[in-house]
């Protein structure tokens, strides 16, 4: 059942990775993607409330023209993990769980569990999270797919984990597998086990969406106070050329274009915009700094591609930039 429920999410997953931006809702409803890429390094992170149903399957779906390396060696360490779960089967403690993304060897995970997860795709590469929980050793494989680029994880009802493991949150990384991204959207496919039973909820499917896109801050200045000593810095913050609002910027000033130092920080106004009041200074550079955060336009987007799957918790990616240097106007 699981096998035959990737094969319609694999066509949604292709048209959704077509859609670049920076509901309606089952029971079903906290999971939630977020993307961040630095380089050669993709960072996943996939969460869900406590007491939301347990997963059972998540496909997490590549922006469109995404390239894949997968030459790496059997054993070869790609990133870590950090996760955390409920072990129901020690009374709902919250345990953590840390360990390594491998590319697995052959004939590591059975033919059996693979049939069980994808079915008939066929993998571009097999990887195991090795983990390490309370002093045991676990591994869990991840299954990457080519057409469409994306990655499959299937996970034990509770009743069969070890520890009676319910996912909360995983944050992994993988390094040289995925070509840079400057503007897309990661799509998640999340299945629930029934909220009884060892039965695969697949009406309760959700998506949730993360957008990769790139960040710019501008920079003003003009002349103020007494003898036209100091200055108040203007500019805006955008993302994807989007308003982005609640990043926080750094200023630097001086009284030359090199050495600059930093003077003070602002928040950004919910119009992207920032204004920050120097007291001395006759150069001034500016760098934004926006942590991921919510994206509700990605959801609007997005929706009439992924109905009749609901789309639940967009966000955006986080990122650094930096303004060019500037003499502030006399």
């Amino acid at each position: 059942m699981r096998a035959r429920f990737w094969t319609t999410v694999a066509g949604l997953a292709s048209v959704a990775a077509l859609v670049a931006v920076p509901s309606a809702l089952a029971a079903y409803t906290s999971p939630k993607l977020e993307v961040r890429q630095a380089g050669a390094v993709v960072t996943i992170k996939a969460s869900q409330a406590p007491d939301d149903d347990a997963t059972a399957a998540v496909l997490i779906s590549a922006p469109e023209g995404t390239q894949l390396t997968t030459t790496q060696a059997p054993g070869t360490v790609l990133g870590t993990v950090r996760a955390l779960v409920i072990a129901t089967a020690l009374g709902g403690a919250q345990l953590p769980i840390e360990g390594q993304v491998l590319v697995a060897p052959p004939g590591a995970v059975p033919a059996e569990v693979v049939q069980a997860c994808i079915g008939e795709e066929a993998s571009a590469a097999t990887w195991l999270l090795a983990l390490s929980a309370a002093g045991q050793q676990l591994s869990l494989p991840m299954f990457l797919l080519a057409d469409p680029t994306a990655i499959a994880v299937c996970l034990p009802h509770p009743s069969t984990a070890t520890f009676g493991a319910k996912l909360v949150t995983a944050d992994f990384s993988v390094s040289g597998v995925f070509s840079p991204t400057r503007l897309g959207a990661w799509v998640a496919f999340w299945v629930p086990w029934n909220a009884t039973g060892d039965a695969i909820n697949a009406a309760g499917t959700v998506a949730s969406p993360a957008a990769i896109a790139p960040g710019a801050v501008t920079i003003a200045a003009r002349r103020t106070g007494p003898r036209g000593a100091g200055a108040i810095v203007t500019g805006r913050v955008t993302q994807a050329g989007q308003a982005r609002a609640g990043a926080t910027v750094q200023v630097f000033g001086g009284p030359r274009r090199t050495g600059l130092r930093r003077l003070g920080r602002v928040r950004v106004s919910a119009s992207g915009t920032y204004t920050f009041r120097a007291r001395t200074g006759t150069f001034f550079r500016a760098t934004a700094v926006a942590v991921t955060a919510a994206a509700p336009p990605l959801c609007a987007a997005l929706t009439s591609v992924l109905a009749p799957i609901p789309c639940v918790n967009p966000t955006t990616n986080g990122f650094t930039a930096q303004s060019r240097v500037l003499q502030k106007r006399r």
